[in-house]
């Protein structure tokens, strides 16, 4: 049994008839708990194109901001990963900051070649860092606590070791203890008053995995800027050595560590044994299809064993001054001075390592702003001065692609609008299936292009990381699907039919159409 077919034009609303609120109300009720589909269908066809764009900017906004199950901590975290694996570590990350850093470790060989026991008196760390003088690097960072007050009487050289740095004028950093159980000072007073640069070595972990870099941190014996604050340890040590000559930009919150996977060439020595025991060397090629399959199926595979940044034994150093690896690897470069004891807790996973010492994370900081000259990732970005929140930038990075996509899918929902006043054409069922099908695939990829080229464009323009706008190609591609099932459309046909709103095509073919609809 059919009824009367609509009366009004299409997207006119119609004039509702004076009655009683309540019957107004009851019926605006009733159709929301059992609406007519046919007259969604028909009325879903005139929904405006600002509306198709407030229903996906809503919906954008509340996965970026809102983070429902975590979601785009997992995408930005995961992104991160697979980039440095695949792509930015391999592949597009300079050797610049490689060439300017190495570490010296204290580890179990050193112990027991040395035959020294460990913790190490003071004056034998005076014998390394005097040793590394020689060299004449750039700068040392001291990648050891000295918070004990223990008595020893060899601490008179290390006072001695640091003024003969100061007087070779090469600058010298010691770390300072942060969040000390029985509130022993930072440095050793015997120390501090030296003068010696006092930095905070404090390094975000996330899911036990060092992706990020504090931008600023305790302030010590260091004078704080206008707003309190003081840069953390490798920003510290790059604006002392670099500032001048490459000015670092300001980093709001977080840099976004950047790791690289082609091992130092000096690392040559260095072998690791993986879980079966077999020893493996740093410079294992792997080609680009297996590396790129085991990443996703085998990641510990695919993971480097051997640190990124160049690496020598303090024993090697002591016993070999004049080896040309080590000479190299002194020489004019920003040496980081640190243990990698077993017993120690210092240590981190990175996304293209397994576990490192801590003292690799802060020589992988100091890498990444060598080599983007003080303007590293970071997870946000300044307007006008004032840092915006990564989340704030990614919504706004979805707007033009929600405006483009909309307006494509705005124009062919008013070509099928259209069609109800043209007379009906015969086509082939197959011929419409496959046509479905190829405009199913453009579309996607369309949103995932332009969504790409918002992210690259904020890489390169405004300093963003991958993993702050990777999610922007994530959210596009889901909004695109959106708009392939008409969930816009739909909720416009549901929310227009409730307020009783209905539709009819113009006089003619379009007519019967209207007709067949209601029937």
């Amino acid at each position: 049994m059919g009824r009367e077919p609509a009366a009004f034009v299409f997207g006119q609303r119609m004039t509702a008839p004076q009655g009683q609120p309540t019957k107004r109300m009851s019926g605006a009720i009733a159709r929301a708990r059992r609406p007519n589909r046919d007259d969604m269908e028909c009325l879903r066809l005139g929904v405006p194109y600002w509306f198709m764009v407030a229903v996906l900017v809503t919906i954008s906004t509340f996965q970026i901001w809102m983070n429902p199950f975590g979601f785009s901590d997992l995408v930005q975290r995961y992104s991160q990963d697979v980039s440095d694996l695949l792509i930015t570590g391999p592949y597009f990350y300079g050797t610049e900051g490689r060439d300017n850093v190495s570490v010296a470790i204290v580890d179990e060989n050193t112990l027991h070649t040395l035959n020294s026991p460990w913790p190490w008196k003071y004056g034998d760390h005076a014998r390394v860092l005097d040793a590394l003088l020689q060299y004449k690097p750039k700068a040392v960072v001291v990648d050891f606590l000295f918070v004990d007050s223990r008595p020893d009487e060899t601490l008179k050289d290390l006072v001695a070791e640091i003024g003969r740095y100061r007087k070779a004028g090469v600058p010298i950093y010691f770390e300072g203890g942060i969040d000390l159980p029985y509130g022993e000072n930072p440095l050793r007073p015997e120390l501090a008053k030296t003068g010696v640069p006092v930095i905070d070595p404090s390094i975000p972990i996330n899911s036990g995995v060092a992706r990020q870099y504090n931008a600023t941190g305790r302030c010590f014996n260091q004078n704080p800027d206008a707003q309190g604050n003081c840069p953390s340890l490798a920003l510290r040590v790059y604006r002392d050595l670099y500032g001048k000559k490459y000015p670092p930009a300001p980093v709001n919150d977080m840099m976004e560590l950047v790791w690289g996977t082609r091992t130092a060439p000096e690392n040559h020595w260095i072998t690791r044994s993986d879980a079966s025991g077999d020893s493996h060397s740093c410079f294992e090629d792997m080609n680009l299809l297996r590396r790129w399959y085991l990443a996703f199926f085998n990641t510990s595979v695919v993971k480097s064993p051997c640190p990124y940044t160049a690496e020598f034994p303090v024993d090697g150093m002591l016993l070999q001054p004049d080896d040309k690896d080590v000479v190299k690897m002194a020489t004019n470069r920003v040496i980081f001075y640190g243990g990698a004891l077993q017993g120690a807790q210092d240590r981190v996973y990175t996304p293209v390592n397994d576990l490192l010492p801590g003292v690799f994370v802060h020589a992988m900081a100091m890498d990444n702003l060598i080599t983007f000259r003080g303007h590293p990732f970071q997870n946000a970005i300044s307007l006008g001065g004032k840092p915006v929140d990564g989340n704030l930038v990614q919504i706004v990075a979805t707007i033009p692609v929600i405006l483009i996509l909309s307006l494509i899918h705005w124009r062919s929902v008013r070509r099928k609008r259209l069609k109800l006043c043209e007379p009906a054409r015969e086509r082939s069922v197959t011929f419409e299936y496959f046509f479905d099908k190829a405009v199913e695939k453009v579309w996607h990829y369309l949103a995932f292009g332009l969504a790409l080229g918002v992210g690259l464009l904020l890489t390169r323009s405004a300093g963003l990381s991958v993993a702050n706008w990777v999610e922007v190609v994530f959210v596009s591609v889901e909004l695109a699907a959106m708009l392939l099932v008409g969930l816009p459309d739909s909720i416009w046909g549901y929310l227009h039919h409730v307020a009783g709103g209905q539709l009819q095509a113009a006089p003619g073919p379009a007519l019967d159409a209207a007709e067949e609809r209601v029937t």
